[in-house]
């Protein structure tokens, strides 16, 4: 499905397809409701650092784990973090999947059940470029979140364009 997104998911959220991918903030491949008690409840021992995890084009959230290893589960281990799974339709456009990511984490800035002190994202390749997208938009839209963010971390991010976008 995350492929198909990719390739055709611009067709599928116009159509209203229900195989489109709703942009969606995960947790062990289950989607988060954003809502302070259903955080809470989910994450007992919620940190005040949140790491999210963004995926590249044709990809998903579970992809983050590979031969066992959970990179996100991994942070959490090593900066005492939280760590989050953005999953998204890679096939829509960067600005509107950077504008839809900047609405969710400003919705997670205001419902996480303590107080963000610190906010870092790792995107993969078309994550870096949504993520830089949502930057931007949070600016324009004066969100708080983006006073939280302390880290952005690029994994093969195309910052000047990729033959594959470009074909």
């Amino acid at each position: 499905i995350s492929i198909l997104n990719g390739v055709i998911g611009d067709h599928l959220a116009a159509t209203r397809n229900p195989l489109a991918i709703r942009m969606s903030l995960r947790r062990e491949g289950r989607t988060l409701r954003l809502q302070r008690d259903a955080l809470a409840d989910a994450f007992p021992d919620a940190r005040r650092h949140v790491v999210v995890l963004a995926h590249g084009l044709c990809m998903n959230d579970r992809q983050w784990t590979r031969n066992g290893h959970d990179h996100g589960a991994a942070l959490a281990s090593d900066l005492d973090c939280t760590p989050l799974y953005l999953h998204y339709n890679s096939g829509l456009p960067i600005s509107l999947n950077g504008r839809r990511f900047a609405r969710l984490l400003e919705t997670l800035a205001t419902q996480w059940p303590v107080p963000i002190e610190r906010l870092s994202v790792v995107g993969h390749s078309m994550g870096g470029l949504v993520t830089r997208s949502a930057c931007v938009h949070a600016a324009r839209e004066g969100h708080a979140w983006l006073r939280r963010l302390d880290a952005i971390v690029f994994l093969g991010t195309p910052h000047r364009g990729a033959p594959l976008e470009r074909g």
